[in-house]
């Protein structure tokens, strides 16, 4: 079984653990004819759960049975400048190959992997933008005990404008895509919007045709239910043999402990009449945005088909009746970079080449058309980028290399295609 932990253990972490109690409060409310119904065994918990923080935020201890505090695991520092600032690109707290490194002066924290000789870190550094300089030069006395250079991916356009102010090199390589349950289409039905989807979703649901029933598992709300829990692991474990059956849907792929942090993540699962589950997506808290990320999103070899699609719906639904307007649906690399600065222009025509070598041996156009179905907002999706500091006159390679690979893309693919 996995590592715990859990995120309630400071007054100001439980605001990620309340988020997840409201939600899950409205999982069983009333719901009109037409939204999925999502059916939880704790019904008694979920209505007794008040959606008002301010019932919520008494001095009894939250934390669900079976769990260890992050404190010890991280250290409150890290719960604190996670649960203010974390985003989608920092689910790599889910994957045990990530660490973890923390300011000693209170300047924040960021989780990071070690490729090549180089720290890459996976996202924005958790702190405010003005203590961008000063995390760093902290993490400068880190990496040169241990002789390592730095990158980042999947950074914002906040961090990306910091790097062009120190003259760093910045590519723009994908784009977060998100939707807003509030008002997306698809789940309102406008201007027929998803109406393959919504008429599958019925066929789904109808007990007489597909029977199947849409639960919600949120172990840090409710504690640990270890049969449920091994249920929905054998699924992902099947679901990861198959995918890894097939090197080129690797790229961009993180292999993640799905219950190592069960106080920042809820579970919904689709269930069979023969109580069998067919698939589950993982919500995981974004505090940065008040909303979630959904993933992973996966169905068994015997789930029929538009299981993940009714997954995705049924998080919009859950979201919306919660007043949540913020579900991402993770990135979606570009074909080409865009939008390279630096000073190196022979590396940025390099970095192109190759990276357009790269792309062309990965099936990415299903990952936006699968996106696109569900009707993402623009005005919430925003770029991502990777930015490699260098000296003036050296060119990055070495952290390009390590970024490629924690993307896990494989350098043969560099070479001319033939």
């Amino acid at each position: 079984m996995s590592s715990v932990h859990s995120f309630a253990s400071t007054t100001t972490d439980r605001t990620i653990h309340d988020l997840l109690r409201n939600v899950f409060s409205y999982a069983e409310a009333e719901h009109r004819p037409d939204e999925i119904p999502i059916k939880t065994d704790w019904q008694e918990l979920a209505t007794s759960l008040s959606p008002s923080l301010e019932e919520q935020s008494s001095d009894e201890d939250d934390t669900p049975p079976s769990t260890a505090s992050a404190g010890d695991v991280f250290g409150d520092e890290f719960c604190r400048s996670y649960g203010q600032f974390s985003r989608t690109s920092h689910m790599g707290i889910l994957d045990p190959s990530y660490e973890v490194f923390k300011s000693q002066h209170g300047h924040g924290a960021l989780i990071y992997k070690i490729k090549n000789r180089t720290l890459v870190v996976a996202g924005d550094p958790l702190c405010p933008p003005e203590y961008f300089q000063s995390l760093l030069a902290e993490l400068r006395q880190f990496r040169r005990t241990r002789g390592l250079r730095v990158a980042f991916m999947n950074v914002s356009e906040t961090f990306a404008r910091f790097g062009r102010a120190q003259g760093w090199d910045v590519f723009k390589f994908g784009r977060e895509r998100v939707l807003n349950p509030l008002t997306n289409q698809v789940l309102l039905r406008k201007g027929g919007a998803g109406k393959r989807i919504i008429s599958r979703n019925r066929f789904l649901l109808d007990p007489k045709r597909g029977g199947l029933t849409v639960g919600i598992y949120a172990p840090g709300v409710t504690g640990v239910e270890t049969e449920r829990e091994s249920e929905l692991q054998r699924l992902y474990d099947e679901w990861r043999e198959d995918r890894d059956k097939n090197p080129r849907a690797q790229a961009f792929v993180t292999k993640y402990d799905i219950f190592s942090h069960p106080d920042i993540t809820l579970f919904l699962y689709a269930q069979g009449q023969d109580g069998t589950i067919k698939g589950f997506a993982g919500l995981r808290s974004l505090c940065a945005h008040g909303g979630f990320q959904i993933d992973p999103c996966v169905a068994s070899r015997s789930a029929p088909g538009g299981t993940t699609d009714m997954l995705v719906v049924a998080a919009m639904t859950l979201l919306r009746r919660s007043g949540i307007s913020y579900l991402s649906l993770g990135y979606e690399p570009s074909r080409d970079l865009e939008g390279v600065s630096g000073q190196k222009r022979v590396w940025a025509g390099l970095a192109r080449s190759g990276y357009g070598r790269v792309m062309q041996s990965i099936p990415l156009s299903g990952k936006k058309q699968y996106n696109d179905k569900f009707r993402p907002d623009e005005e919430l999706s925003s770029d991502v980028y990777v930015v490699l500091p260098s000296k003036s006159f050296l060119l990055p390679v070495q952290q390009a290399v390590a970024v490629m690979h924690v993307a896990n893309i494989q350098i043969r693919r560099l070479l001319p295609l033939r």
